[in-house]
């Protein structure tokens, strides 16, 4: 069985094949199509993708509430006055090491 040369391509809107030398060449041609033929499509494709990181950028997850339950656990004390607690500790650490002129 002899292998193709060529790399193939199919329009997923259209179902219209592209071929290429390369796949670089058959995604050239791929999009240069789906931008001529199916344009309204790839603009709301894009701004879809916008939405997504925006969606995905605006609602950050934060650790503390993640480990809350862990150090609850360890120490049997709540996790404020824990966190409370080593963060006072470690400014006194930062601050132990600069002197005053």
């Amino acid at each position: 069985m002899v292998k193709s040369k060529f790399v193939y391509l199919k329009c997923s809107r259209c179902g219209k094949r592209f071929r290429g030398a390369t796949r670089t060449e058959a995604l050239e041609k791929l999009r240069k199509h789906l931008w001529k033929e199916h344009r309204d499509w790839m603009i709301a494709r894009i701004k879809a993708g916008i939405r997504k990181a925006k969606k995905k950028a605006g609602n950050p997850r934060i650790i503390g509430f993640l480990e809350a339950p862990l150090i609850e656990k360890i120490t049997g004390r709540p996790y404020e006055e824990v966190k409370a607690q080593v963060l006072d500790a470690f400014v006194r650490l930062l601050l132990s090491g600069i002197s005053r002129p």
